[in-house]
């Protein structure tokens, strides 16, 4: 009996040490994380883009980073949405990236710097903030320079979700972006809010790419919207990159370099990277 009960006083120091490593872990996690985010965010000096508050009636400014083309010429736009699992990330990790592609696109970019799901704050919320951009930038395309009949939202996984959700919602509102371009999105409950669409609005929606991270399950799990959207007879085209990883385009810019979180950032998925913002570019040519 006292063997027994020494076999178990072990056991349970065994699943006590293992249980305390876990909780250790997390703890440790957790202050990487919030180091992370707050490591994300540039000064007004630091930034390449140009910081815009949004002024809205009756409701908080929406935080942008522009990124504008000046030659008297109209240019598409791109409103450039980063990811972060709804819960972080911050658009000034976009900066790098937005201006490179604002000069190779030849397309003005947006970045939001949307209200993360805390608190009060909900995914809606942050769809709101995005609506409220393109609509912004619409009434205003002659001061920005904006073919307002070339207008794309990208966004990257949870960004993803802001992106399909934002132009869904915008078209029910009568405003048609011309593309929406999802990188391994987290679609969430996208299908639902499609569910409720009638055939007409279902049929109506905007040309949509898909690009993958080879086959993780975030962005796979988009292709359940892309068949939905092909179904409906709208233009869609899915491009995997295997081999690619979750958060692979916005990883490889030096914002993420000092961060904990880059567990995708190397010289091979970099050449993907800089191979799908290219793959985009021609796709967004194709529908000129």
């Amino acid at each position: 009996m006292k063997k027994i009960l020494n076999v178990l006083m072990w056991v349970v120091i065994v699943i006590g040490v293992a249980v305390l490593g876990l909780v250790l872990k997390a703890i440790h996690d957790q202050k990487l994380q919030a180091e992370d985010q707050q490591n994300m965010i540039k000064t007004d000096d630091e930034l390449i883009g140009e910081h815009f508050y949004l002024k809205r009636d009756g409701k908080e400014d929406v935080d942008l980073n522009l990124y504008l083309i000046d030659d008297g010429e109209k240019h598409p736009l791109v409103i450039n949405i980063h990811g972060g699992a709804f819960i972080a990330g911050d658009a000034d990790t976009l900066d790098t990236q937005s201006d490179r592609i604002s000069h190779n696109w030849n397309a003005n970019v947006i970045t939001v710097n949307y209200k993360l799901m805390k608190g009060e704050y909900t995914k809606q919320y942050a769809v709101d903030e995005i609506k409220d951009t393109v609509k912004y930038f619409i009434d205003h395309s002659d001061e920005y320079s904006i073919d307002v009949g070339q207008i794309y939202i990208l966004g990257y996984s949870a960004g993803g979700y802001h992106a399909m959700a934002s132009a869904l919602q915008l078209h029910l509102e009568g405003i048609d972006v011309k593309g929406q371009i999802i990188c391994y999105g987290f679609l969430s409950d996208m299908m639902e809010q499609f569910n409720e669409l009638s055939d007409e609005q279902r049929r109506t929606l905007p040309s949509a790419l898909f690009l993958l991270a080879g086959d993780e399950p975030i962005g796979k799990g988009s292709l359940e919207y892309e068949e939905a959207l092909r179904n409906s007879g709208i233009f869609t085209e899915v491009k995997v990159y295997d081999g690619a990883m979750h958060g692979f385009i916005e990883e490889n810019n030096p914002e993420y370099a000092d961060l904990h979180s880059h567990a995708s950032m190397s010289y091979e998925q970099e050449i993907m990277a800089r191979d799908a913002e290219n793959y985009i570019k021609d796709w967004i040519g194709r529908h000129r």
